[in-house]
């Protein structure tokens, strides 16, 4: 009986990791996380710029983005990228206040507003872009953000009470 004991003993001790080897092993992963985690995140994000759809701002400064009903919407879905142009060499900025979830940037040389808009930014958004160079100037545009099922009712709704 003490010979199967001692036996079972050694077996156990074989087979089992120690905990400086397994604390080894999650630092290991740990420290590929931290390094894979942002390399990700920048690929997600370039794939979403890729399903963005590009728009312009007409003669008027105007540019209209159509939403869907957020029960409908994908993480890709209604991501607009706003074609900027630049009057010459400099940076450029968003003047505040301008909605939630505008960001600036650059692709393929050219800047772009990226924005998703959500179903509480229906409506009229006045943003202000600031040039920065040897002289400053601004340029406003007028953002138009609807949903065409809400535009759909509401039109039924004004020829019903005619």
């Amino acid at each position: 009986m003490q010979n199967n004991k001692s036996k079972l003993k050694e077996i156990v001790q074989l087979k089992g990791f120690t905990l400086l080897e397994l604390l080894m092993v999650m630092s290991i992963i740990v420290l590929l996380m931290s390094i894979l985690l942002p390399c990700l995140n920048r690929a997600k994000e370039s794939a979403y710029e890729l399903f963005a759809m590009q728009t312009e701002v007409d003669e008027e400064g105007k540019v209209r983005l159509y939403i869907q009903k957020p029960s409908d919407r994908k993480a890709q879905d209604d991501i607009y990228m706003i074609k900027i142009k630049r009057p010459g060499r400099g940076s450029f900025r968003l003047k505040k206040p301008h909605p939630s979830g505008m960001q600036l940037i650059k692709r393929d040389g050219q800047e772009y507003i990226k924005w998703r808009p959500e179903w509480e930014h229906i409506g009229l958004h006045l943003i202000t872009v600031v040039f920065e160079g040897e002289e400053t100037s601004e340029q406003e545009i007028k953002v138009y953000v609807f949903n065409r099922g809400l535009l759909e009712d509401e039109r039924e709704k004004r020829q019903a009470n005619q």
